[in-house]
């Protein structure tokens, strides 16, 4: 499954998640779990049509996860809940 927003809106998103991871020089552990479960239920393929990237590199210390860059976290978190705001505003229209 691929991603449904444009590259415009991806590219906004991708913004939005870099100034988030900026804010704190920790990553925040919700937003982690969080991000692992819409890899797990979305997939990488919807992952990297998100991130507009190849997600082959893997995490050193989870190696069933792709390696992740500032920001992406809160880009994937973000792309989930853009979605679903287009899949209701479409059920709704």
């Amino acid at each position: 499954m691929r991603t449904t927003l444009t590259p415009e809106k991806l590219a906004e998103l991708a913004a939005q998640g870099r100034a988030e991871a900026a804010r704190s020089p920790f990553v925040d552990p919700c937003a982690a779990v969080q991000s692992k479960k819409l890899l797990r239920e979305r997939g990488e393929e919807w992952a990297a049509s998100v991130l507009m990237r190849d997600l082959s590199r893997r995490s050193i210390a989870l190696p069933h996860l792709p390696w992740l860059e500032d920001g992406e976290i809160e880009t994937l978190i973000l792309a989930d809940r853009a979605e679903w705001e287009l899949f209701e505003h479409a059920a709704t229209a």
